[in-house]
């Protein structure tokens, strides 16, 4: 801590004072005439702000372009005058015309590969419709897939003239015959076809011969 009374505190100030002053660098003339606007003084401020949350930019002109950009344009270009304008003007006309010559080729190029290509899958989906079709026509057991599921016409309720017809027609007709003999049969177990309520016989009972194959089945 300082010394107590007057004359030492004032000797310990100067010696901190005295130390700050030889470790700052003393502005020049140009610096402190660029200080004098509220703009430049605001500037220094910022450029020289601490804590990580600011990113300064130094600009030094707002209207200087990076080189490389579109609107960037050299000192020699710039001074360019006369007939070397054109020639400069015609170099870029020739440039643009040549790019657009030679994008209208890969696009052509693009295209006659697409329309090759698309004519080339139609050639290979007809040729393989051919082939499919000569198969079939080689095939003989190809037309038996156009056959129905039973040799029987629903429109005409008819059995073909088959033997296949001949077979479902008597295997009907053994349905049928099953079914009556197990109606004489359960008539028989119950009532013998006499009715108790009338008292009198309701119906006979008989079963039929059995169905003879056709012979066209047996063959």
């Amino acid at each position: 801590p300082p010394p107590r009374g007057g004359a030492p505190r004032a000797a310990w100030g100067s010696g901190r004072v005295g130390a700050a002053s030889a470790a700052m660098e003393p502005r020049s003339r140009l610096a402190r005439h660029g200080l004098k606007t509220k703009e430049a003084l605001e500037k220094e401020r910022l450029r020289h702000r601490s804590g990580g949350f600011f990113r300064y930019e130094d600009i030094r002109s707002p209207i200087d372009v990076a080189p490389g950009c579109p609107s960037h344009i050299g000192n020699r270009d710039r001074m360019a005058a006369g007939p070397f304008v054109e020639e400069v003007n015609f170099a870029e006309r020739e440039s643009k015309k040549i790019h657009r010559d030679e994008t209208t080729e890969v696009r052509r190029a693009r295209n006659l590969n697409r329309e090759e290509s698309r004519w080339r899958a139609i050639s290979c989906l007809e040729q393989a419709s051919d082939v499919r079709l000569k198969r079939m026509q080689d095939d003989p057991m190809m037309g038996r897939k156009n056959v129905s599921g039973q040799p029987y016409n629903i429109v005409s309720q008819t059995y073909d003239n088959t033997p296949a017809g001949a077979q479902l027609q008597h295997h009907d007709q053994m349905i049928r015959y099953r079914s009556k003999v197990r109606t004489a049969s359960l008539a028989m177990r119950n009532h013998l076809g006499f009715n108790p309520i009338v008292g009198e016989q309701t119906y006979g009972i008989s079963i039929p011969p059995p169905p003879r194959p056709p012979p066209l089945a047996l063959a």
